[in-house]
């Protein structure tokens, strides 16, 4: 029988893999597009920033990078004619990040695919399985949050 170190051992294992699995997955996908996942999650947070754009500081939280990163990922798609930045409105020395009509088009197809390669990803699986998965990762995540863990010498 297997004691639950072990177990909490291949948990993280497997957690592990299907993250490096999406994010190759994701990256191949987002490649049609002429993007990397982490490019597409830039585009995906100006999109999140409505009509009136999102601030440098907003992406670069969404994506859980600095705001200098951000602004590289800014200048690459402005560079693809999928974002400009204008000024900000409510602060002189700021911007608004903005999709373009492209960028939008963009967002929206790569969107799709993204769907369609999660769907794909979950067929066969019963819908109870799925939501016992994500509540399952949901309390893991939380726990390792609120938890410290001491190390044992």
């Amino acid at each position: 029988m297997t004691d639950r170190a072990e177990l909490a051992i291949q948990l993280a294992d497997a957690i592990t893999g299907a993250a490096r699995a999406i994010e190759q997955a994701g990256d191949r996908a987002f490649h049609t597009f002429g993007l990397s996942r982490r490019a597409y999650g830039a585009l995906a947070a100006v999109d999140r920033g409505g009509a009136d754009g999102a601030r440098p500081s907003e992406i670069a939280a969404q994506l859980g990078v600095s705001r200098a990163a951000a602004t590289t990922f800014i200048q690459r798609l402005e560079a693809k004619a999928l974002v400009e930045t204008t000024p900000d409105p409510d602060d002189d020395r700021g911007v608004r990040v903005t999709l373009t009509r492209r960028g939008l088009e963009v967002v929206l197809r790569a969107g799709q695919l993204e769907r369609r390669l999660a769907a794909r990803a979950t067929e066969g699986m019963p819908a109870s399985a799925i939501l016992r998965a994500i509540h399952v990762l949901g309390d893991y995540s939380a726990r390792l949050a609120r938890k410290q863990i001491e190390v044992v010498r």
